[in-house]
């Protein structure tokens, strides 16, 4: 990352990634456990520029699945849940404490592991 640490993330089905709360000061201090700090959809290439360090094992087809995300209506203001590629109407309860159903770029995702969360949505402040 620009300030010289190490970001993980462990590819979930495509295009999720879990990005880890472990901050390394090396590539090989890696995270001790599967504690992430934000699962989210990046696009492809950032996939791709992403340096593999080891590929850990899933447990389970649930650990590998898309999470449970939601959508709101920038015209509407109406909320609903993305579960599986479906979309079902939600109350703004549901939604409370899920990531926005967005893709995002390697530089956000920087940016984020580094504390900084102007990208993240302030529906909740």
């Amino acid at each position: 990352m620009p300030n010289g640490k190490y970001g993980f993330g462990r590819i979930f089905e495509s295009p999720c990634v879990a990005f880890y709360k472990h901050i390394g000061e090396t590539e090989k201090d890696v995270p001790p456990t599967e504690d992430y700090a934000f699962i989210v959809c990046v696009y492809s290439y950032a996939v791709t520029e992403m340096k593999m360090v080891e590929k850990r094992k899933f447990e389970s087809i649930e650990e590998v699945a898309h999470p449970l995300m939601y959508i709101k209506d920038p015209i509407s203001k109406e909320f609903f849940l993305y579960i599986d590629d479906e979309i079902r109407p939600a109350t703004r309860e549901e939604c409370r404490n899920l990531e926005v159903c967005a893709v995002w770029d390697l530089d956000h995702v920087r940016d984020r592991l580094m504390g900084n969360d102007i990208w993240n949505d302030k529906e909740w402040d």
